[in-house]
């Protein structure tokens, strides 16, 4: 019953959740902007600043979940490897050998070149690169051009290709995804240090507003001397 109060809400009424947001919103990160002589900053400013605020905020949470995430579940994986001495091609190991046949992330990982795709090599694909590049070359020496040359993208068999890291790049990988300072505390700490800057920021904005509307104000009246 609980639960059902806490996200949703009934005849209308705000949820548990929301009166609880508003209260925060309202209390730690709304920007009191009050009117300044040369500054003009009307309302939709003042909520544009506060949503800035609170997105840089969001955003800073996010990237650190992001990094926390990719250096435990997949730096798993890539330490796996190392572990495994699995740096050359005919040193490489199976997801199954591996112990990572079913692990979701891995897999989705794999496939995407953006993410272990680009520090990860494959063997099968390895070769059949060779024979893409092989047979463009061919196809360039008959046509003179690469117009019209076309060849299926290659698709990672996740349940038999073998996987391997090159050796000269084990070290690079190894820290990239080290397990040191990647755990759960860190990413706790990155959320609570970035709502206090964010609650420090809004309590203080108003304060700079000020100093620089002064600032506008003095630089003003000594032109006006000047002149």
């Amino acid at each position: 019953m609980w639960l059902r109060k806490l996200f949703l809400s009934a005849s209308g009424e705000p949820s548990l959740l929301e009166e609880i947001w508003a209260y925060l919103e309202g209390k730690y990160f709304s920007v009191d902007v009050g009117r300044y002589e040369h500054i003009s900053i009307g309302s939709g400013s003042l909520i544009t600043l506060q949503k800035v605020v609170l997105g840089i905020c969001v955003g800073i949470i996010i990237a650190a979940g992001m990094a926390c995430y990719d250096k435990n579940k997949l730096g798993g994986f890539v330490r796996a490897i190392v572990r495994e001495q699995a740096l050359w091609p005919d040193k490489a190991k199976t997801l199954s050998e591996l112990g990572f046949a079913r692990d979701r992330a891995v897999r989705m990982s794999l496939r995407s070149p953006n993410k272990l795709g680009k520090i990860v090599r494959c063997v099968e694909k390895d070769a059949y690169d060779e024979q893409v590049a092989a047979a463009r070359a061919a196809y360039v020496e008959q046509n003179g051009n690469e117009e019209g040359f076309f060849y299926p993208q290659y698709r990672v068999d996740l349940e038999n290709d073998h996987f391997y890291i090159p050796d000269e790049e084990h070290y690079r990988a190894e820290t990239r995804y080290e397990n040191k300072g990647s755990g759960w505390r860190a990413f706790l700490l990155v959320c609570i240090v970035a709502v206090i800057a964010a609650v420090a920021v809004c309590f203080l904005l108003p304060d700079m507003i000020q100093l620089v509307d002064n600032m506008i104000g003095i630089l003003t009246q000594s032109d006006k001397i000047l002149k």
